[in-house]
């Protein structure tokens, strides 16, 4: 059974130190603060550092694969913020050694007046860094030094006008696109020559209904191994409120599976030692899935049909993301 163990001002994304047992934590305030919390007591988590990160609206954060790098992207202010890190986990320096900002604005002035960095990843090959910016409908472009720091490079893609990407998740030369605002799931095809990256294919990314909340919003997406056959991609999409399911071709293409009940507005999920966890913010629920019951959904019978897949149910305020701390 869940308990809170540790109170933080509107944590918005945490991510698992790859080696320690440590948490960062952003805020998503104004400015947003990195809390970094030592877990090797799980039942006693203890502050061990905050940093303030220069922006407006953390929501998301990403961790270097050595260890020597945070970047926290920010809603609000549009922005990307690179942290040093220490070997011990620390924090660098006293603030961000850059903050990387953008300028633009989409087809929507309800929710494309201005850039709106909402995540962060590697390219394939893993010499760039791409955000996914809602606000002006691209892939923003860093290339990566040897030390974590980041140049800019322009426009990796382009999407289309209105779409809103979010997250992304990325395999082989594919980068799969939860777009927020159209609700299309977009692969797009990356270029190594020139670092680029254009649309191929899209899909709606559900035929589930809105069922609840003021609109429907694309959330998070995630490539799981089936060892019953191909990879699987899982979308969250809110308003909806069902976790998507795609099986990937060996060619790559997401061909819909079918959606499940994922709870009220599922923000956040994760795969945790062959069971998912979702993160259903404004059910103010946490729900555990056997993975196997998950990768065993039937294709939808009817067009818009919303699974159901057996899980347990825990209470939890407002989850916003869902991470397996190191052990």
């Amino acid at each position: 059974m869940p308990e809170l163990a540790f109170e933080l001002p509107a944590p918005s994304f945490v991510v698992v130190h790859p080696v320690l047992p440590l948490l960062y934590a952003v805020t998503e305030a104004d400015p947003s603060v990195v809390h970094l919390i030592d877990v090797n007591e799980p039942s006693e988590p203890a502050l061990v550092q905050s940093l303030s990160t220069g922006g407006h609206a953390g929501c998301h954060l990403l961790i270097a694969p050595d260890a020597r790098t945070l970047y926290v992207t920010h809603y609000m202010s549009g922005d990307v913020a690179v942290l040093g890190l220490l070997e011990d986990g620390r924090f660098a320096a006293d603030g961000p050694d850059q903050m990387l900002g953008h300028a633009g604005s989409g087809a929507r002035p309800d929710r494309q007046e201005a850039p709106h960095a909402h995540s962060s990843g590697f390219a394939p090959g893993g010499r760039h860094l791409l955000v996914a910016d809602l606000g002006t409908d691209e892939l923003r472009r860093y290339r990566i030094d040897d030390a974590g720091a980041l140049a800019e490079d322009g426009i990796a893609a382009t999407l289309p006008p209105g779409s809103g990407p979010r997250h992304f998740a990325v395999l082989g030369n594919l980068i799969y696109v939860t777009c927020e605002l159209d609700h299309q799931l977009r692969t797009l095809r990356w270029d190594p020559a020139s670092a680029s990256a254009d649309v191929v294919a899209e899909v709606a990314s559900t035929t589930a209904p809105h069922r609840t909340g003021e609109e429907v919003a694309d959330g998070h997406i995630a490539i799981v191994s089936n060892p019953r056959g191909a990879d699987v991609l899982l979308v969250s999409v809110r308003g909806a409120d069902v976790i998507a399911l795609f099986d990937l071709s060996p060619e790559g293409q997401a061909r819909y599976r079918g959606s499940f009940d994922a709870g009220f507005w599922p923000r956040h999920f994760a795969v945790i030692d062959e069971e998912l966890w979702v993160g259903a913010e404004r059910g103010h629920e946490v729900r555990r899935y056997g993975l196997a019951d998950v990768l065993a959904l039937p294709p939808e019978s009817g067009v818009a049909e919303v699974a159901q897949v057996p899980h347990a149910s825990f209470p939890v305020t407002s989850p916003a993301c869902v991470v397996g701390a190191s052990r």
